[in-house]
């Protein structure tokens, strides 16, 4: 029989359920909406009342107590796995050339992040801007946005103003509260692409494109580093964001690898739910609760970056308790350099900018749509970042620069024509 593990979000330790359930998004929903045209022109207009659709699936995770423990020979698979994740990527990409400069040919775009202020973003912004000039586009016009809801509804109206063709949401932006603001976007001749919180295989409900990119890999290499240190026993605290859909995508992947390779007699796991909100109030005594009532914990999983510190602050609470997260930041990658998290799946804002423009030229082009865009990630721990860094010529603080090299530019040149 399969014993279940759940988690409900009170400060005793629950027993039995592990589930990840996700609803609703990051910004608070301040937009006014009125009614909606259908021609595009200088003049916008506002969306009409929208009932929004479910983005974001429950996930519950559990362990088969009848199932097969972990062996040595599954053990060496999984630690090959993550070794294959740990160096420079290679560009892997098996789609087909496309004449960059003939399709991007008076076209424009325009691209709105979850937060322009955050380094990740702006870096992505400014790569994305450089990969859309090496294909042949305009200088595509940037969002300033602060990660309101009424900062993406705005920018979704300039994309209109400025008869944009192609509009892009980067980032994990809950879609359904500015989906209005998409109608509106689509009726005047706008079509949206999203990229950032879907995985492979998940269509967003509200946009026209959703690019590809394995995000439920992040979620395999966090659980198989935790099996891997832990020879399968592994007691485990899994903090998921419910307010971010990119939280949950990695949780599919988390979840699928702990079903296939803990068994109950070796492990357990205990899921903290909170909102964006709660991760600077409550969930630090959450943590703090959980580890109190299981001295075994050994490993905490952050799904969401704006969580880690807070993870490792509380961490401290626990015996030997380790932090294994994921982020694309400077400040993140830094901070994996620092020894705060012991393991670290690394996400490249430059790769993931070219990536955008790749998938945008097929869609244009009419070219066949890849599964999945190659966008790898990079398993990053103290020692190797330090490591890299010497060999990269650069600062551990300025790994980020160097952290995926530069391969990928060369492919994707060679790809479209260049």
């Amino acid at each position: 029989m399969k014993k279940i593990i759940s988690l409900m979000l009170v400060l005793s330790a629950a027993v039995s359920a592990f589930v990840f359930s996700s609803c609703g998004d990051k910004q608070t929903d301040d937009a006014e909406k009125s009614s909606q045209t259908t021609s595009k022109s200088s003049t916008v207009s506002s969306p009409g009342e929208k009932t929004p659709k479910p983005t974001i699936e429950d996930v519950e995770v559990s362990i088969d107590s009848s199932g097969t423990k972990i062996t040595e020979t599954l053990i060496t698979e999984l630690n090959k796995k993550i070794a294959d994740n740990q160096g420079i990527p290679t560009f892997k990409s098996a789609a087909d050339k496309v004449s960059a400069g003939e399709i991007s040919k008076d076209h424009s775009l325009y691209l709105i992040t979850e937060n322009y202020s955050s380094s990740y973003y702006s870096l992505l912004s400014h790569n994305f801007k450089r990969a859309a000039a090496k294909a042949g586009f305009s200088e595509p016009l940037v969002a300033e946005t602060d990660g309101t809801v009424s900062s993406i509804n705005d920018a979704l109206a300039d994309a209109v103003k400025n008869k944009s063709d192609y509009a892009f949401l980067a980032g994990d932006i809950n879609k359904s509260l500015v989906s209005g603001y998409i109608e509106t976007a689509q009726a005047n001749g706008v079509e949206v692409f999203s990229s950032g919180s879907k995985g492979i295989d998940e269509k967003d409900a509200y946009t026209d494109y959703s690019i590809p990119i394995n995000y439920q890999f992040i979620g395999e290499l966090m659980a198989d580093w935790g099996i891997v240190k832990t020879g399968g026993k592994i007691n485990a605290i899994a903090v998921n964001c419910t307010d971010s859909e990119f939280s949950s995508t990695i949780a599919k992947g988390f979840k699928k690898e702990f079903e296939k390779y803990v068994s109950a007699s070796d492990g357990s796991i205990t899921t903290i739910n909170v909102t964006t909100s709660e991760i600077s109030s409550t969930m630090s005594s959450k943590i703090i609760s959980v580890l109190k009532e299981n001295p075994k914990i050994n490993y905490i999983f952050v799904f969401d970056d704006s969580a880690i510190e807070t993870a490792v602050t509380a961490s401290i609470s626990g015996q030997n308790v380790k932090v294994v997260a994921t982020g694309g930041s400077s400040e993140t990658i830094a901070s994996a350099g620092k020894g705060k998290v012991e393991m670290l799946v690394a996400q490249s804002y430059e790769w993931t900018a070219y990536a955008m423009i790749d998938y945008a030229l097929r869609v244009i082009g009419g070219e066949t749509l890849p599964r999945e865009q190659d966008v790898p990630f990079r398993v990053l721990t103290k020692e190797s970042v330090a490591k890299a860094a010497k060999e990269g010529g650069v600062s551990v603080q300025d790994f980020h620069k160097v952290c995926f090299g530069s391969a990928f530019i060369d492919g994707y040149d060679s790809l479209w024509g260049i």
